[in-house]
């Protein structure tokens, strides 16, 4: 079964590239025949066809790894269209990264964007189907999974009716083994098929896809043979690990030389969205570093040209797991600004341990306007390719204020500090702290390539609106 999911999983990726292909040849024909006032402009057929393996390089491990085949059988539709927009979105932001380095391909935004739309509707449309064909191929009985639920407590029988509530999963319950012998028969309106340990000669005589294991705590220091069990016969086995109370933490099975360890942890865990997310922020931050090399040249002049000092500020910030490191801004305040802060503290406009001020007496009149458009933070670009940091992602704390965290409010250090977040485009300095570190934490919690998309754009008004900068 795995050998046949990952089969259809590469022949999906493959048909969605030949849809992505044609979609390309369409969009480039519209650009040439219409004469639309958003189209006008110079087009090159060479250049733009000749991007065409780009963007089959681009596409494809994005539709291998965001694909419908690869999905499991509860996640709905509306995910499968994320996953079309996310493939878009980080295809579309590395193919304008390509066309900026390799400038041999003089291809215009309005094309892109009229590719990169109707890319985004046929694959959106594609999923729907295959969603659609899915759900009604097992309804009628096909692509069935058979699962075999142990246990026959309360934990085995909500976890079977949970199960039995959704037809377009398509997974069936063919009955419950029980811990221990049993007077019943049926349970919840299925078999009783046998205790754990009849549990070989049960799967010998049926077919069983999965077995997902409910039991009680005491139980599971007796499954070991019933694992076992699953295991050389080659039947897929799942716990239902609600036995700890309502933790935030992600359940993960790892291996260290061959021992597996059940891993509980708050952070994102997929190891292909982590790379994604890493490759983005270098392409990004260095074709963005290259761009704004004028605008850091000119702030530069004008820091030295009005006050004392050097043209960056340093500081020390706490990063992942409370690592520091040196963070890098355009210097905005006279120099010695921190000596001074102590003599501030009764203006901080801030509850919680952190420092903010609307009309700092520190702050440059240069600086006042770098911080009003952000500018004095582009050289953390530099952190963002060095590694301490990423685009999108909490802001680093300064040691002193962690030190003064309440226990749930470190967690927000679990995840690579960022230029920007939630709390960048929801008000900043107006956001109270508590307000803060929950949406960092609601940011970690509900991490996705997506959702750091969605920031980046809610960013960009943000920055130029200047919407709680101080």
């Amino acid at each position: 079964m795995k050998s046949r999911r990952l089969l259809a999983s590469a022949a999906f990726a493959l048909f969605e590239l030949l849809v992505t292909a044609g979609v390309f040849f369409v969009a480039a024909w519209l650009r040439e025949r219409m004469r639309l006032d958003v189209l006008r402009g110079d087009f090159q057929r060479g250049s733009v066809l000749g991007l065409l393996p780009a963007v089959a390089v681009l596409w494809l491990p994005l539709l291998w790894r965001f694909g419908v085949a690869r999905s499991e059988r509860t996640d709905r539709v509306s995910l499968h269209l994320l996953r079309a927009i996310a493939v878009v979105a980080i295809g579309g932001i590395l193919l304008l990264a390509f066309t900026f380095v390799r400038r041999q391909f003089d291809v215009s935004r309005a094309f892109l964007a009229l590719f990169l739309g109707m890319n985004l509707a046929a694959l959106s449309m594609t999923r729907v189907v295959a969603s659609a064909f899915r759900l009604h191929a097992r309804k009628r009985g096909y692509d069935r999974a058979y699962v075999l639920v142990a246990g026959t407590g309360k934990r085995a029988r909500d976890h079977a009716a949970r199960l039995a509530a959704h037809a377009e999963w398509g997974i069936e319950v063919v009955g419950f083994v029980a811990e221990r012998p049993i007077a019943l028969d049926t349970v919840a309106g299925r078999p009783v098929l046998g205790t754990l340990e009849r549990l070989e000669s049960i799967l010998r005589g049926r077919v069983i896809d999965e077995v997902h294991f409910a039991v009680s705590r005491g139980t599971l220091e007796r499954v070991d043979h019933a694992l076992r069990v699953c295991d050389e016969i080659g039947v897929r086995t799942r716990f239902v690990l609600d036995l700890f109370g309502e933790l935030k933490s992600r359940v993960y099975l790892e291996r260290i030389e061959g021992v597996p360890l059940l891993t509980f942890s708050t952070t994102p865990h997929d190891e292909t969205a982590l790379l994604a997310k890493r490759v983005f922020d270098i392409v990004v931050s260095a074709v963005a570093l290259a761009a704004s090399g004028p605008v850091l040249l000119i702030a530069a002049a004008l820091i030295k040209a009005t006050s004392r000092g050097p043209v960056f500020f340093r500081q020390k910030r706490s990063g992942m797991n409370g690592r520091v490191f040196s963070l890098y801004k355009l210097r905005t305040m006279v120099q010695g600004a921190d000596a001074m802060k102590a003599q501030l503290e009764a203006k901080n406009e801030m509850d919680g341990p952190v420092f903010k001020m609307k009309d700092d007496p520190r702050v440059t009149a240069v600086g006042r306007w770098l911080r009003k458009l952000s500018i004095d933070e582009l050289p953390q670009l530099y952190n963002v390719l060095r590694g301490d940091m990423s685009i999108v992602g909490p802001r680093p704390p300064v040691p002193g204020e962690v030190e003064k965290y309440e226990r749930w409010q470190r967690r927000r250090l679990s995840m690579r500090p960022g230029i920007t977040c939630i709390w960048q485009v929801s008000g900043r300095n107006q956001v109270s702290f508590r307000r803060w570190m929950e949406m960092d934490l609601e940011y970690i919690d509900n991490w996705s390539l997506l959702l750091d998309f969605k920031i980046i754009l809610r960013t960009i008004p943000a920055v130029l609106s200047s919407r709680g900068a101080s």
